[in-house]
């Protein structure tokens, strides 16, 4: 048996109250099935109540089929692991019923002083986009951002809350076509 290799993930965690993290959570053998409406549903309430707690506060996050991205500020309460912990926890019921786990440990960064919540808060929105889940001219559902004038990105997207083409590299669709 091979020894895991995510037991460095929290070897070096640092968790500090009012601090902002960028926090990456999949499901075991990234098995698809978070974006099911009552799972993702869950997911988004179980988010909801952790800010409503004031143990996080959630910048943004997306639900993708296997994963999902959370950018928060960390409350004062909890650690970051009780709080992943504790959404992991009051989340099993519903992704068990799915036959869905989650892998034990997570990814989380940091963010220094000296860095934007824009580029993380840009990457989480434009995950679904790049990963081929939707077309360019549609919105993804399972994106939240409770104060998107947090973000200088809300305010450049196209009608209908989606990204300009070129920032996912694809054809611009009939829907966007400008003049034609």
């Amino acid at each position: 048996m091979q020894p895991r290799r995510t037991d460095a993930l929290s070897a070096h965690r640092w968790s500090q109250p009012g601090t902002n993290y960028f926090i990456t959570c999949c499901t075991r053998f990234r098995t698809l099935g978070l974006t099911e409406a009552a799972i993702a549903a869950t997911l988004s309430d179980i988010i909801r109540r952790s800010d409503e707690g004031g143990d996080s506060e959630t910048w943004a996050f997306t639900i993708m089929p296997d994963h999902f991205h959370w950018v928060l500020t960390l409350g004062s309460r909890l650690s970051l692991g009780r709080v992943v912990a504790r959404f992991k926890a009051q989340t099993r019921p519903v992704l068990g019923a799915a036959g869905l786990v989650w892998q034990r440990d997570f990814f989380e960064h940091r963010l220094r002083l000296a860095e934007s919540m824009e580029s993380y808060g840009l990457y989480v929105f434009l995950n679904p986009y790049r990963a081929g889940l939707i077309a360019a001219d549609q919105a993804w559902p399972h994106w939240r951002c409770p104060r998107p004038e947090t973000f200088l990105f809300m305010s450049q997207l196209n009608p209908g809350a989606v990204p300009p083409c070129e920032w996912i590299g694809l054809p611009i669709p009939p829907s966007l076509a400008v003049g034609e």
